[in-house]
């Protein structure tokens, strides 16, 4: 605020600082009339305030809604549950509980990805004003670097129309969701604004020494942290949301974590942390918890419990193995000549591709029913397949829409999306994510033909989950994937993981929710049972990266005893020294463009708003490294050119035609190599 210079433009003269100190105030009082006030939180009577339509509360619901949280201090709540028991509004309902006995005075939503968070928006939109009091404005930001491409948040930010606190409590009953403007010009303004939606990442700036890490602390202080799908992190990342833990806590900040399954490690390590921060005794969780699970950390101790689950989210789903490609294919016809719809989610993009095209070559089913899904779209294209799928496979698909339908994807059907197949068939891959896949099998309730129904049973078969996995192999030694999922290794480094879900998933035939659930998660990633000899030396490889990860992230983190020091940051805060809150390989913005008449470069996408951003797609860098050389791109001239006058110094230029489609990139197929 102080180095706006909108309120404190730089003077042309000098001036005595008796007539200097007044101005002074005069314009420091402009400028903080200009902030929006906080808004007031409302008393917490009953669920019916946040969520109307919910008429009877599930029984993590229920626990949520009476749950004692009379403790003093700080509490971190840990919710595992399936999918369909209420996780989300559970925790909200909590926050409305803790909020109004003054344990909170906001809330932030941390999710593992942007599409994730904006998926968590658009759901949280029509619920957060039920947190604060009626009279009151309160601001719903959407914190992550792709913001500006939310429709839904730019049309949300208002501007006051004078600029005192008195045009900040004006009500307009037709917005859904408001964010006044202050909080949205500027990134690092984002933890401020009463309710944030946003990725991990931008809390894991606060405890990390960026630029303005201290306005972001400042922000989240008084939030409640409402932290989702964290199961979905790597070693650094969670080392890094231990510190973040650790730095709330020791604010007096409470937290909320969900999952669906959380290995006890994490779970162990998580509690430590803000039990750390907090000051409390060592919380050292069950070595054997059930499943559903509660843990809740505070001032009064650990408490621990199995949670009941409704009738209608127990479900079994049973594990068939299949060795080969053309087996999966013939499944797929099978389905397709019965009405049904099927999805294949493979590991890698191109094996998704390769699947695609050889249905397409096959023509047993129409191209115009078949969908490809995955990472290496523009992001104007990729929005059209999201909402195509969404269309076929959808919460509300209409029979005519799913009848026959193919979807061939890659883990972005993982999170977020609210998809229902009748049928599904994955490739091997870590026990938790399967357990998320199977989410999507038979999600809702349907009839024999696929139309919706609002109560048991569901019409079709019993829910199959196909895997594409290598023959058994007892004392598997390296490359025991083969060819078909030689990919698969590479993106699931952790080889004995993979040897584990298989043995276990063999063992038990089946997925049953909730009650094997713990020993399927627990069994791969607490190595319940050794892995072959032939295993160990890449799984001490993946086991040694996961702890330089967590050695990284040690020293980027800052530490919160030593208060503002310079040696609380290892790197004595470094103003030259880049830091990232997330590992990994490199990443390069390639931007699709075609040239005009004159020779000059436009984007992909010809709108006013974000045309370059919306023409835009993400590769690993040794992709492009291996691949760029098939591609026409522009000199290097020209791309120098546009690097500094869109301030995209690393950014990529490929060009395709004036449609949009070139030998290398389409609609339908994306970028291929």
């Amino acid at each position: 605020m102080g180095s706006d210079e909108s309120q404190f433009p730089l003077l042309s003269s000098t001036m005595p600082l008796k007539d200097y100190w007044p101005l002074a105030c005069e314009k420091a009082q402009r400028a903080i009339s200009t902030i929006p006030p906080l808004s007031q939180h409302s008393h917490y009577q009953s669920h019916q305030a946040l969520f109307p339509f919910i008429e009877t509360l599930t029984p993590l619901q229920q626990l949520a809604n009476t749950l004692d949280i009379s403790a003093h201090g700080p509490h971190l709540v840990i919710l595992e549950d399936v999918t369909g028991a209420g996780k989300t509004e559970a925790a909200l309902i909590l926050t409305h509980r803790l909020m109004s006995t003054n344990k909170g005075h906001g809330l932030y939503v941390g999710l593992p990805t942007m599409a994730t968070a904006n998926a968590m928006y658009k759901r949280l939109a029509a619920a957060y004003r039920a947190l604060f009091a009626d009279n009151s404005r309160p601001s719903l930001i959407l914190a992550h670097g792709g913001r500006e491409m939310s429709d839904a948040f730019r049309q949300s930010i208002w501007q006051p129309v004078g600029g005192t606190a008195e045009d900040y409590a004006r009500d307009d009953g037709n917005a859904v969701s408001e964010c006044h403007a202050w909080f949205a010009d500027s990134r690092k303004k984002a933890l401020l604004a009463e309710v944030g939606v946003g990725t991990l990442d931008q809390l894991l700036m606060a405890v990390m020494p960026f630029r303005h890490q201290s306005l972001r602390l400042l922000g989240m202080r008084d939030k409640i942290l409402l932290l989702d799908e964290v199961h979905a992190y790597d070693g650094y990342m969670v080392k890094l949301l231990e510190g973040l833990l650790r730095f709330h806590a020791a604010q007096g900040g409470s937290a909320i974590i969900l999952s669906a399954t959380l290995p006890a490690a994490l779970r162990e390590k998580l509690l430590n942390a803000f039990s750390d921060g907090a000051g409390f005794m060592s919380a050292g969780g069950s070595d054997n918890a059930g499943y559903p699970w509660l843990s809740h950390l505070t001032s009064s101790g650990l408490l621990e419990q199995p949670l009941a689950t409704r009738s209608e989210v127990q479900r079994t789903v049973a594990v068939n193995w299949i060795q080969q490609r053309q087996e999966a294919l013939d499944i797929i016809y099978r389905v397709v000549a019965t009405g049904q719809c099927i999805c294949w989610i493979r590991n890698t993009v191109d094996d998704a591709l390769d699947t695609y095209q050889q249905l397409l070559h096959e023509g047993i089913v129409p191209d115009q029913d078949i969908l490809l899904f995955h990472s290496r779209f523009a992001f104007t294209d990729r929005i059209a397949i999201e909402n195509k799928t969404l269309n076929w496979f959808g919460n509300n698909a209409p029979v005519s829409e799913r009848r026959g339908k193919v979807l061939i994807a890659t883990q972005v059907v993982e999170q977020s999306l609210d998809l229902d197949f009748d049928w599904m068939i994955t490739d091997l891959a870590p026990i938790d994510l399967l357990i998320q896949r199977a989410g999507r099998l038979q999600r809702h309730i349907r009839d024999a033909h696929g139309q919706r129904k609002s109560t048991l049973p569901d019409g079709r078969q019993p829910p199959v989950l196909h895997i594409l996995a290598p023959h058994w192999q007892e004392q598997a030694e390296e490359g025991w994937l083969g060819q078909e999922l030689k990919s698969t290794g590479f993106v699931y480094a952790d080889h004995a993981c993979l040897w584990r879900t298989q043995a276990l998933l063999r063992q038990y035939g089946e997925i049953r929710m909730p009650d094997n659930a713990r020993a399927l998660v627990d069994g791969v990633y607490e190595q319940r049972i050794a892995a072959p000899a032939g295993l160990q030396t890449i799984s001490d490889v993946a086991f040694g990266k996961v702890l330089s990860q967590r050695s990284v992230a040690a020293q980027n983190l800052l530490r919160y005893d030593l208060g503002y020091d310079r040696e609380a940051s290892d790197f004595l805060w470094d103003k030259d020294r880049e830091f990232s809150t997330r590992l990994g390989e490199e990443s390069v913005d390639v931007y699709l463009a075609r040239k005009d008449i004159d020779g000059q470069l436009r984007p992909l996408v010809d709108e006013i708003d974000f045309c370059w951003e919306k023409s835009r797609l993400s590769v690993r860098k040794s992709w492009w490294q291996k691949n760029s050389g098939t591609f026409q791109c522009p000199d290097e001239e020209t791309l120098a050119c546009f690097r500094k006058r869109y301030h995209r110094p690393s950014g990529q230029i490929v060009l395709v035609s004036d449609t949009g489609e070139a030998s290398y990139y389409s609609k339908r197929f994306g970028l291929v190599g």
